[in-house]
């Protein structure tokens, strides 16, 4: 079962407005009901911070890796990247997670915000520059990165 439901311009759950193309809206659901449906399902990896309540923005970041350098990119993430990154002013907490129907890009990390500009401030620029980070770099296949505003 899901702990993550992302229905893309409809559906329950929290709304998130992409701040630079506002026609993509995404329908954030944790704890989606059994029988939800139409929709991308991720499993819970981890969290850190504050996770518990939407925050006013909202950075994810989609990433497609190999299955064999899955185990490297977990590692990475535990002990560098996700504390590194939720230790940042601004950043409230951030969660990941996997994608769980097949699709690619196949794990989301989303941190939740104060402003929408805190992965412009120059803690959050270091933390995404470490010698570790430059080395794992090579094996995202593809990634993308979106900051989405909380919809009243």
């Amino acid at each position: 079962m899901a702990d993550l439901l992302i229905q893309q311009g409809h559906g329950a759950g929290t709304r998130y407005q992409d701040t630079e193309n506002p026609s993509d809206i995404w329908h954030w659901l944790e704890n989606p009901p059994a029988d939800a449906k139409d929709g991308i399902p991720y499993a819970f990896i981890a969290s850190l911070g504050d996770v518990s309540r939407p925050a006013p923005f909202l950075y994810t970041v989609e990433l497609d890796i190999a299955e064999a350098d899955l185990p490297e990119i977990f590692r990475w993430y535990e002990e560098e990247h996700l504390p590194m990154l939720t230790s940042c002013p601004g950043c409230i907490g951030g969660t990941r997670y996997r994608r769980l129907d097949g699709g690619a890009p196949n794990l989301l990390a989303a941190y939740r915000f104060e402003r929408a500009e805190v992965n412009q401030t120059p803690e959050w620029i270091a933390a995404r520059s470490t010698p570790w980070t430059e080395k794992v770099r090579p094996l995202f296949r593809s990634s993308r990165r979106y900051v989405r505003r909380l919809l009243a």
